[in-house]
């Protein structure tokens, strides 16, 4: 784990994202690879859309890029570089400014979904590398450098093979970063193996938190109705995604036989987790011997040592399930510039969350977990 930074933290959003600048993909991804390279074209409204796949839909940025816009004027399409999307949401120095409005004091922070498990999609091996490899690279030495102690990067990692996985993780801890992300099973495989053990072994001897951002790429499909369901299927796939990787990490002895190994749930939310810490002991008790299963611990306390889950609405979990839960096991996050967040009003947003909530288990979800968690 990288040594403390010395700065003290009072808000930390534990997810938090970036848009890629015009010239990501441009600049940083292998010139070999330019002509399959993520292209700039303009949605039916005339905005700005990045085309991941040339055999797919442009990706439009209005709802990824929610900075200084109000509600009722939300939209997919129409929103351009350089016009009315924020710098904020690809400039690290124009970040802090709105960190600072916002009085968080600092971001865990996560790409852009889209363009990442659009990579992670490729059947190209080396083309999925590149792409995670230009990002990452980008996100430290260019966003993050405009100051490291308050934008904490997440360094991704392409799910070709076990090999390339343990490397990529020892290249992460090597190059400072205080955790890591996957996409997919270390070993690339579709189900998680014993194959997959080297990678948590390496992730608990290098102290490195593990993240999976709302779910695996492919894991489900990302079909929504015409009217979007008012953006709830996202809002609530999150937490049936992360439970299927979880429970599967549990049952399948990864905790157990790597205690040290953390995984952090990114925007699941946190009140489901009860009644799935409830169910999975159930199922333990009644099919462990028929199974052969013989766990160190119930599964539901692998829940409470070994994961984290972050959320962005969920005063249901914090006001009323959070020693269920655990205090340690949530973590607040605002998911700026997404359209789930609330800036510049996350200190009313919290407010709003923590009413009656004492102090001491108020700054441990909405800060203290992710200083311990990463070593702030």
């Amino acid at each position: 784990m990288p040594a403390p930074t010395g700065r003290t933290y009072q808000i930390i959003s534990s997810d938090s994202h970036i848009v890629e600048p015009p010239d990501l993909w441009e600049k940083w991804l292998d010139p070999k690879y330019q002509d399959r390279a993520p292209k700039l074209v303009k949605d039916a409204e005339g905005g700005d859309a990045w085309l991941y796949d040339p055999n797919g839909d442009p990706a439009p940025l209005g709802l990824v890029v929610c900075v200084h816009i109000p509600r009722e004027k939300m939209a997919w399409m129409g929103f351009r570089y350089g016009d009315n999307i924020h710098p904020s949401v690809h400039d690290g120095k124009e970040r802090l400014k709105i960190l600072d409005n916002d009085g968080v004091a600092a971001e865990i922070l996560y790409p852009p979904q889209r363009a990442i498990m659009s990579f992670s999609l490729y059947d190209d091996a080396e083309l999925m590398r590149a792409g995670f490899e230009a990002y990452n690279q980008w996100l430290t030495e260019d966003f993050c450098a405009a100051d490291s102690t308050r934008l904490i990067p997440i360094y991704y990692i392409p799910p070709i093979d076990l090999e390339t996985s343990v490397q990529q993780l020892r290249q992460a801890h090597s190059l400072g970063f205080r955790g890591a992300a996957l996409t997919g099973w270390p070993s690339g495989n579709k189900q998680l193996s014993m194959e997959d053990d080297p990678f948590w072994a390496a992730a608990e001897e290098l102290g490195i938190p593990i993240s999976v951002h709302f779910g695996f790429a492919g894991q489900a499909s990302n079909h929504v109705s015409s009217r979007e369901a008012g953006g709830a299927i996202g809002a609530v796939a999150g937490m049936q995604r992360m439970s299927e990787i979880v429970v599967d990490m549990i049952f399948e002895g990864v905790f157990h036989r790597h205690p040290g190994m953390h995984l952090v749930g990114v925007e699941v939310g946190v009140g489901w987790l009860p009644h799935a810490a409830e169910m999975i002991d159930d199922r333990y008790w009644r099919n462990r011997t028929r199974l052969g299963i013989e766990l160190g611990k119930l599964p539901s306390q692998y829940l409470k040592d070994n994961f984290t889950a972050t959320f962005i609405v969920d005063k249901v979990g914090v006001q009323q399930l959070r020693h269920a839960i655990g205090v340690k096991s949530m973590a607040w996050s605002t998911d700026f510039p997404h359209h789930g967040n609330d800036y510049p009003y996350s200190r009313e947003t919290i407010d709003a969350h923590f009413v009656n909530v004492p102090a001491d288990e108020r700054h441990q979800i909405i800060a203290g977990n992710m200083v311990e968690l990463y070593g702030l």
